[in-house]
């Protein structure tokens, strides 16, 4: 049986991919590593690389940061099959909040209090639902002091500019925080940035489709 080894998304955990399952593959999902304040995303993608066995094939999979993170590992080393949900393989896909971040950087006046505080009160514009409200606090309650501010950090200043690469996307057309609706993607209908955990049986055919065929 292969593995495909997943990423969560910013401030999420294992909890994120609890429906998600396809025929013929274990899904592992990785451990945050610690994120340091001097790391780019490229350096801290490199910081999963302990969690990954290199010796057989490697599926990667990942939601939102987690896909960022997974687009910057397929270059670090070799992969058979890479998934990006709910999420950007370069800068060049990044919505005008995040490149207007980059010129003016107000992200880096806001505590790390502050954003789990906004993280919780904007989990509906994420599409979390009322029904998913324990889970979500749950896992934001997990993530070290700093973890935040220093992840947030990374995804701003990402410096991938384009990627030739082949990736599977899958993408949500109602996701309001990476509003990306290309007609080559996968795209679930009424899918939020969340959409993994209320569209997981529509994600779960797609996969089973690119991934056994069916």
């Amino acid at each position: 049986m292969e593995i495909i080894y997943a990423i969560p998304g910013l401030g999420t955990t294992k909890e994120l991919y609890r429906y998600i399952s396809v025929p013929n593959y274990e899904i592992k999902v990785l451990d945050w590593p610690e994120p340091k304040a001097n790391y780019t995303l490229k350096d801290y993608a490199e910081k999963f690389l302990v969690q990954i066995d290199i010796t057989g094939p490697v599926n990667l999979m990942g939601v939102s940061f987690g896909g960022m993170l997974c687009s910057e590992l397929a270059e670090q080393i070799k992969t058979k099959k890479v998934i990006l949900i709910s999420s950007c393989k370069d800068v060049s896909e990044f919505p005008f909040l995040l490149k207007a971040l980059r010129i003016i950087p107000f992200h880096k006046l806001v505590s790390d209090k502050l954003v789990r505080f906004l993280a919780g009160t904007k989990r509906r514009f994420l599409g979390f639902e009322r029904s998913f409200d324990k889970i979500f606090f749950e896992m934001i309650q997990q993530m070290p002091p700093g973890y935040f501010s220093n992840a947030i950090n990374y995804i701003i200043n990402w410096d991938k500019k384009e990627s030739k690469m082949e990736f599977i996307r899958i993408h949500g057309t109602s996701d309001k925080l990476l509003p990306n609706k290309n007609k080559s993607y996968h795209l679930v209908k009424g899918g939020s940035h969340a959409m993994i955990l209320n569209k997981a049986s529509e994600i779960n055919v797609i996969l089973n489709k690119e991934l056994n065929g069916l």
